[in-house]
C-alpha cells in the first residue's frame, strides 16, 4: 500500500495554518457552548428556516440546532425525533473533523478525501429525507 502524500513541508504545518486551525477550533467550541447553554426555541440569534416560515414545510436541516442541543444534553431520543439525518450523519462529520485535525497536525491522511460522488450521494440523501419527512404520517 502506498504511503499517502504529506500535506505540508518536512517541518510540519505552516505557521499561518497553525493559528487558523486554533482559531477554527475555538470557533467550534464557542458555537457548541452557545448551543449547549441557550435553548434554541425562542432565541433571536438562532437562524430561522425561510422554507418553513414561508411554506410550513420542513427542510432537511429543520430541527438540527434543537437536535444538537438535545445531544449536548445527552438526550438522544429527542435529538432523533427532531432530526434523524443530523444525528445519523454526526459521527461521519466528527470522523472527518478528526481526520482533518490529524492531517493538519501531522501532514498525513488516514481517511480517503471526500470526492464529488460522495457529495452527490449526501445531497440525494438529504433531498429524499426532505421529501419523506414532509409526507403525512412522518410525525
Amino acid at each position: 500500500m502506498p504511503v499517502p502524500p504529506r500535506l505540508d513541508g518536512p517541518a510540519g504545518p505552516r505557521p499561518a495554518l497553525l493559528w487558523q486551525g486554533w482559531l477554527a477550533l475555538a470557533g467550534v467550541v464557542g458555537a457548541l457552548a452557545v448551543v449547549w447553554g441557550a435553548e434554541p426555541q425562542g432565541q433571536f440569534f438562532y437562524p430561522r428556516c425561510w422554507l418553513h416560515q414561508s411554506t410550513g414545510l420542513l427542510c432537511p436541516g429543520c430541527g438540527a440546532t434543537r437536535a444538537l442541543h438535545a445531544l449536548l444534553h445527552g438526550d438522544l431520543r429527542t435529538a432523533w425525533a427532531l432530526n434523524p439525518l443530523v444525528v445519523a450523519l454526526l459521527p461521519v462529520g466528527l470522523a472527518y473533523g478528526a481526520h482533518a485535525a490529524w492531517a493538519w497536525r501531522t501532514g498525513r491522511r488516514w481517511m480517503p478525501p471526500l470526492e464529488a460522488r460522495h457529495l452527490v450521494v449526501l445531497t440525494v440523501v438529504a433531498f429524499v429525507f426532505g421529501i419523506v419527512r414532509n409526507l403525512p404520517g412522518w410525525r
